[in-house]
């Protein structure tokens, strides 16, 4: 009875400690953060956890979430190029707190990733027929050019499209109406494989707004090699076609993360 009481002594001090400060509190202790967890965009850091940025033309910054939701964001701006060419406003890999770059290459072959994030475009103009990207897993070296291994992009059909994508692949794998104006969340699971058969193969699984979602093919997930070129890059940011002459875009990133599980990783 003693125990118990001294035990409710401390939890309430403990409460009254916090609330004191101002802080928003909802338990004591504090809930243990996610396992797994192998890159974390957090916004205090700046751009510095991009390895680079692609701004032809446009800027990324942090910026507070403007429906005051989730707090500071990073902000992708893109406008039309005054030559008519592809505008692109993305960020390019993942750079860590001690100032290396995680490497998707195959040192990392057959390991999982989960890539987590939060996504809100607003505005984001759609012209029919011209295509925008909006996340990107795209393959950087080697004597391999072009996109992939997927995009997330629209088409201006008003739909978002997932597909896997390569110097001989472009297939679409999913789709859903493109939801602007609010904010949505994402998860894309996968293993790194050069091989899209056999026991070395490499596969994507995808979660839209907290539900797994099922592919074209009627499965949940997908073979698919994930590795192209020296290695891939996560990309996220608006890359318009130079068919697309609309007006300025912006898009938001939140809790973006890479882990090694599904809740490390989702938002």
């Amino acid at each position: 009875m003693v125990r118990r009481r001294i035990r409710t002594t401390i939890l309430a001090a403990g409460v009254a400690m916090l609330l004191g400060t101002g802080a928003l509190v909802f338990a004591w202790p504090s809930q243990a953060a996610p396992t797994g967890v192998l890159w974390s965009g957090d916004t205090a850091r700046g751009t510095r956890v991009f390895d680079g940025l692609e701004r032809l033309p446009g800027t990324i910054t942090v910026a507070n979430d403007p429906q005051r939701q989730f707090g500071p964001s990073f902000r992708y701006e893109t406008w039309p190029n005054r030559n008519g060419s592809k505008a692109r406003c993305e960020s390019r890999g993942l750079r860590l707190p001690n100032g290396e770059v995680l490497a998707l290459n195959a040192s990392r072959e057959g390991h999982v990733f989960y890539l987590g994030w939060r996504a809100l475009w607003d505005p984001m103009p759609i012209q029919q027929g011209a295509w925008i990207s909006l996340f990107q897993l795209h393959l950087s070296g080697g004597h391999v050019s072009g996109a992939g291994p997927f995009v997330l992009r629209t088409l201006g059909d008003g739909q978002l499209h997932f597909q896997l994508t390569g110097p001989h692949l472009d297939r679409h794998i999913w789709n859903a109406p493109l939801s602007l104006g609010r904010w949505n969340t994402f998860v894309i699971g996968f293993k790194l494989s050069r091989s899209s058969s056999g026991p070395k193969a490499g596969w994507v699984s995808f979660w839209y707004n907290g539900v797994q979602q099922t592919f074209t093919d009627g499965s949940k997930q997908l073979a698919a090699a994930t590795l192209l070129g020296n290695h891939v890059n996560v990309k996220w940011g608006v890359y318009r076609s130079s068919a697309n002459h609309t007006g300025h875009a912006v898009a938001w990133l939140n809790h973006a993360r890479l882990a090694t599980t599904y809740a490390g990783a989702a938002p």
